[in-house]
């Protein structure tokens, strides 16, 4: 398995792509501003905006404000909870907690399985890394940094925060060198999901208590399908987090808001979908090769991602009607702002 050696060694790929993103950032075209009014009590309040064009909608952003996000992370929660108990959810709701129900009847033999292909493919599943950057503050030390060190591991980081970090990293630059707000907006809005659903997901792995498949199955007793706990005393909680942290996938979870707010703001690029699922799909097979997680932990995952990013991404656009569904027939004038304070007007036009 000469290949899988060579592909679990090329590790630099991560650092080859924030080059590349980097690269476009600095080669970038600058985006112009157009002027829009917020009413506001017996005024208005102008303000700068950028409009782009999709195959679906036209789609209106602002600059978001420098760590925003952060305030919005409460009601990020709270919509999240109540789109969870609202009436027209209940039925996808159902279809969720049963459709794991069912799962978890066949979680040992999926995991036996998908484990025993990993060991034919000669895929270590051991969760390796090696620390690039670290820090020492008496005796504690502080690994900022880490990459994988396996095909697996590699696969594993995928739905770490480090993953979806370095996308709003990509888009961070881009943004700020070609003064794009879309950009802009989608590293906010990801950094928003990061926080939001690393609450969430801590809350439920807290009041589940589920047990990883690699101590299920560790020992003299294993324990097919792992041992639920719930709500564990947080002191056990901290001293054996495998013990209690499999379900819902937090992983899983982080790389389906990622995907989610990538996709709801770039509606018209359709490469987004397929690569994120396919990666969704091979981060999902590695966290059961490795024991981390269990098949039942991931429907739950998904929906929480899904709605999340939804949410999230709500928030950082707006939709303009379209003045006609015919094709060659969607113009109107719009001011523009000129740069030095100074205002136009232009013309726009879809075809």
């Amino acid at each position: 398995m000469e290949l899988v050696k060579l592909v679990a060694k090329k590790r630099i790929f991560l650092f080859g792509t924030i080059l590349f993103l980097t690269v476009s950032a600095v080669l970038a075209e600058s985006k112009k501003d157009t002027i829009i009014s917020i009413p506001k009590s017996d005024t208005v309040r102008i303000k700068k905006a950028q409009i782009f064009e999709t195959p679906g909608a036209t789609l209106m952003y602002q600059r978001p404000k420098p760590f925003g996000f952060i305030l919005n992370v409460p009601s990020d929660i709270y919509r999240m909870g109540k789109a969870a108990v609202s009436k027209k959810n209940l039925p996808e709701l159902a279809a969720i907690l049963a459709g794991s129900a069912l799962l978890v009847a066949v979680d040992q033999p999926v995991t036996d399985a998908v484990q025993q292909f990993g060991r034919y493919l000669s895929i270590d599943p051991a969760r390796k890394s090696k620390t690039l950057i670290a820090f020492n503050i008496g005796d504690f030390k502080l690994n900022a940094m880490e990459v994988p060190d396996n095909l697996n591991s590699t696969f594993y980081y995928l739905g770490e925060g480090w993953a979806s970090v370095l996308i709003a990293g990509g888009f961070y630059t881009y943004g700020l060198a070609a003064n794009d707000y879309r950009a802009l907006q989608t590293t906010s809005q990801i950094a928003e999901s990061i926080f939001a659903l690393g609450i969430t997901t801590q809350f439920l792995k807290r009041i589940t208590g589920r047990q990883s498949p690699f101590r299920a199955m560790e020992g003299p007793n294993p324990v097919p399908g792992g041992d639920w706990h719930p709500f564990p005393y947080p002191s056990k909680y901290q001293k054996s987090v495998s013990n209690f942290d499999a379900f819902p996938s937090g992983h899983l979870a982080t790389a389906m808001a990622t995907l989610t707010v990538l996709s709801s703001n770039y509606p018209d690029n359709k490469y987004i979908k397929p690569v994120g699922y396919s990666l969704m799909g091979i981060l999902a097979i590695s966290m059961i090769n490795n024991g981390v997680h269990w098949v039942s932990d991931y429907p739950l995952a998904l929906a929480i991602g899904y709605t999340c990013g939804k949410i999230v991404s709500s928030r950082g656009h707006q939709i303009i009607p379209r003045l006609s569904s015919e094709k060659g027939s969607n113009s109107a004038f719009l001011p523009v702002f000129q740069g030095n304070g100074s205002v136009g007007l232009s013309y726009r036009a879809t075809f």
